[in-house]
């Protein structure tokens, strides 16, 4: 399968929609771990749009190519990173949402997601299900409009 096959800007833009449409539908069928690492993925998607159409690039190959000529990746980081907070400092927001004293706390929330949540037994449970997709849906929000 080509790397970039599902890496284009449009598609990273769609799929997270989709995920954030999953998460719901997961958490209110009481899939709370389920919904979760969905969510996240969805953030995940969205934070890597905002730098290919910041850059102008087409694919998350052509970003990490451009970030490389530029030297935006910090130490050996690649775009395909899970790691929010190097990827919410490609999108140029960084500095000013740790600089929001009512949105950083809700950014630790959502940056507390994990890949490895999809080998997670543990169910977790409604109140936490609940608070993450509030954090990631809050985030989403600022990342979409503000960066």
């Amino acid at each position: 399968m080509p790397r970039d096959l599902y890496h284009g800007v449009s598609e990273q833009a769609r799929a997270g929609r989709h995920r954030r449409d999953d998460a719901q539908v997961l958490l209110h069928s009481a899939r709370w771990r389920g919904a979760m690492y969905v969510a996240g993925y969805a953030l995940e998607c969205l934070l890597k749009t905002k730098p290919m159409r910041r850059f102008d690039c087409r694919n998350l190959g052509e970003l990490e190519d451009e970030l490389g000529r530029r030297n935006l990746l910090p130490g050996h980081a690649t775009i395909y990173t899970h790691h929010f907070e190097t990827l919410l400092g490609l999108t140029g927001g960084l500095a000013r949402l740790r600089n929001d004293p009512s949105l950083w706390p809700r950014f630790n929330v959502a940056n507390r997601w994990v890949p490895a949540w999809r080998y997670d037994p543990d169910p977790s449970d409604r109140e936490q299900a609940e608070d993450f997709l509030d954090a990631v849906d809050t985030i989403m929000h600022w990342v979409e409009y503000n960066t």
